[in-house]
């Protein structure tokens, strides 16, 4: 009887294992980006290091665009799938015939300010997506600190351990190259080429200055809402080209999960969570039952303070849980919502689109 007892417990232990380990609802932590307040760090000039250019400008590829007209954009790749609105002061030019092409360009009055590209067709030379970061640090000098002049001022980026592993910064002369890492493949995921004002404007590491701090404007509510909605179409579009890379299908859009991932997004940052210990949002499980949507399957991840769709995504991709789920495998649909600087994004297997 006694070896009995023992048998049943154990078996009741496992389906709680294995319950907890295969529940049908995954819902991941928030994780949060570089890009927010308290990073700016005044310094004494006598402090700061003088630029010192260490690589030069590449003659080839994406990155000879910045600073030319968009006369050239469109004499290369003709005229952009569409026209984005940012925050920033630029449009982004998206070139998304096929994913292997996919790239943003970013347009600032008739110039070119940065480009981001994640399409292993795309010319990112002196780099290649999908290129070993092995093959990257033979000709690279990772540094933790990269310096930049801007007129009078000096502006010091610095990488924190996690900048290192997942996105480096390079210096070629007046143009900068963030490198963003898959860290589990240990491969280069999407490179973004910009100038350094656009660097400046995004603040995407730590930074330590001396002179004055350049920045965005507020953006009006019209632009911001505008702005909100094509980076969430930017994350869904960048996510099933990751999904593809790694043999997955490709997510289709729902309006529902959308919804849903809207007002997430939006009561995370009407209520401060980041800071606001004392709030709780209701869990993702809850908000499905409630829209009474049909699934085997979903996941959710959320993310605040990232400048944009690429820098959010790239996050997601380097934490394992987050991970997971944006490369789900039995995953068939996605919404996300991004409201200013948090994001959201849902997914779930639906019952009628079983293989």
């Amino acid at each position: 009887m006694k070896t009995l007892f023992h048998i049943l417990v154990g078996m009741a232990i496992i389906l709680l294992i294995f319950i907890y380990f295969d529940s049908p609802v995954r819902e991941n932590d928030l994780i949060t980006g570089s890009n927010n307040n308290g990073q700016l760090i005044p310094v004494e000039r006598e402090e700061v290091v003088e630029t010192v250019s260490i690589f030069t400008r590449p003659k080839e590829g994406i990155s000879t665009l910045i600073g030319k007209s968009v006369k050239e954009v469109r004499t290369l790749y003709g005229n952009p799938a569409r026209i984005d609105p940012s925050i920033y002061g630029y449009e982004w030019w998206v070139y998304n015939k096929t994913f292997s092409d996919y790239m943003l360009i970013g347009v600032k009055e008739d110039k070119v300010t940065q480009a981001f590209a994640i399409g292993n067709h795309v010319d990112t030379s002196p780099y290649k997506i999908g290129q070993s970061l092995e093959d990257i640090y033979r000709f690279t000098l990772v540094q933790s600190e990269v310096t930049m002049n801007i007129g009078d001022n000096t502006y010091i980026f610095s990488l924190n351990e996690n900048d290192i592993k997942t996105r480096l910064l390079v210096q070629f002369d007046d143009l900068f190259a963030m490198l963003y890492i898959d860290q589990k493949d240990q491969q280069l995921e999407a490179v973004r080429f910009s100038d350094s004002q656009t660097l400046l404007l995004h603040k995407p590491y730590d930074i330590l200055y001396s002179g004055e701090v350049i920045e965005s404007k507020t953006p009006s509510s019209n632009l911001q809402v505008k702005a909100d909605r094509a980076t969430a179409i930017q994350v869904v579009e960048i996510t099933n080209i990751l999904r593809l890379r790694h043999g997955l299908r490709v997510l289709e859009s729902d309006v529902n999960l959308q919804n849903l991932a809207d007002m997430h997004s939006e009561e995370m940052a009407k209520n401060n969570i980041v800071t606001n210990d004392n709030f709780e949002i209701p869990r993702f499980k809850d908000k499905l039952k409630e829209a009474s949507l049909d699934f085997n399957r979903a996941g959710g991840n959320t993310a605040a303070f990232y400048f944009d769709a690429g820098e959010a995504v790239n996050g997601w991709l380097n934490s394992p849980d987050h991970r997971q789920t944006l490369l789900g495998r039995s995953y068939t649909h996605t919404g996300v919502g991004v409201y200013s600087n948090y994001y959201t994004q849902n997914f779930i297997e639906k019952k009628d689109n079983l293989e």
